[in-house]
């Protein structure tokens, strides 16, 4: 299977050759069952497995067939799947009777979402969506942590408040490449967007980056506004972000103060400009000194 390399990880055969030989399978479709709330994709998504959306993939299924088997595993009620649920739900759609499939022997749900991650990891398109939620997922499971618990032990590992009991920094490196700073703040972030939001990033119309800028947005009308016209126009997030302080009533910017808390966190970013856009920066910052002077000089 071509795609990307998830860092760290076993090669999926090595993988299958740990939890059981997996055996490669031609599989009556009515002996498969997709265990309900294991697909991360449809905790966002409630209609991604709709006829409706699968009806372009039934149509490429009816014409080439299956080409990439499903991954299964064996439970005492029969076949369940491990990964490719719109696959599985397309070729219902498609009138096909049997598939092909990778069949691992008896793996638990903590071994079969790994599996997952890997069979996801294969695919040149995987969306920092389905990866983000996939992954939150396996660590609820390591952790028995509700959702907003496991979010907060995060953040108090980051700063050294508190004990990696888990081992969670080594289990994120050894699947994404990345540890526990990055999911305790920017992978976190992505739980916060709206649905439209999700499908906008997932889809690749709007940057990961420029969507971060919309999740302070109090007001739900300023942010579907400024998603609608950043898809639209192709925005990055500096473009977003002056667009949401040019929608915000002063009530909503906080006014001065807030402007300038906001622009001092930004300063530091100043020194690494270049260029023109060095010498901009320091007729803008001139620009303001020249303001504060005449406001004092009058005051």
């Amino acid at each position: 299977m071509k795609g990307r390399a998830l860092p760290g990880l076993k090669s999926a055969a090595a993988l299958a050759e740990s939890l059981g030989e997996a055996t490669f399978r031609r599989v009556p479709l009515s002996q498969i069952s997709a265990t309900p709330g294991f697909n991360p994709r449809g905790q966002y998504d409630p209609d991604a497995f709709s006829g409706e959306r699968l009806q372009g993939l039934a149509a490429s299924l009816r014409a080439e067939g299956m080409l990439n088997p499903l991954w299964l595993r064996t439970t005492p009620q029969g076949l369940a799947l491990i990964a490719g649920e719109r696959r599985f739900r397309a070729a219902g759609l498609a009138g096909l009777t049997v598939v092909p499939a990778l069949v691992f022997g008896e793996v638990d749900d903590a071994q079969a979402l790994r599996l997952a991650i890997i069979e996801n990891g294969q695919r040149e398109d995987l969306s920092i969506v389905d990866e983000t939620f996939a992954g939150f997922t396996l660590l609820r499971q390591v952790t028995r942590l509700a959702q907003e618990d496991l979010v907060a032990h995060l953040n108090r590992v980051r700063k050294g408040r508190e004990e990696d009991r888990f081992g969670l920094e080594a289990l994120l490196r050894e699947l994404y490449g990345t540890g526990v700073s990055v999911w305790s703040q920017q992978r976190a972030r992505i739980l916060a967007f709206t649905p439209a939001e999700l499908e906008a990033v997932r889809t690749r119309q709007l940057d990961v980056k420029v969507a971060y800028e919309l999740v302070g947005v109090k007001d739900p009308a300023i942010r579907e506004q400024v998603l609608r016209e950043a898809v639209q126009g192709g925005w990055n997030a500096a473009r977003v972000r002056a667009r949401v302080q040019e929608l915000r009533t002063p009530e909503q910017a906080g006014g001065v103060k807030q402007a300038v808390r906001s622009l001092r966190a930004d300063l530091p970013r100043l020194a690494r400009l270049k260029g023109k856009k060095a010498q901009e920066g320091e007729r803008l910052i001139q620009k303001l000194r020249a303001l504060l002077d005449d406001a004092a000089s009058s005051g």
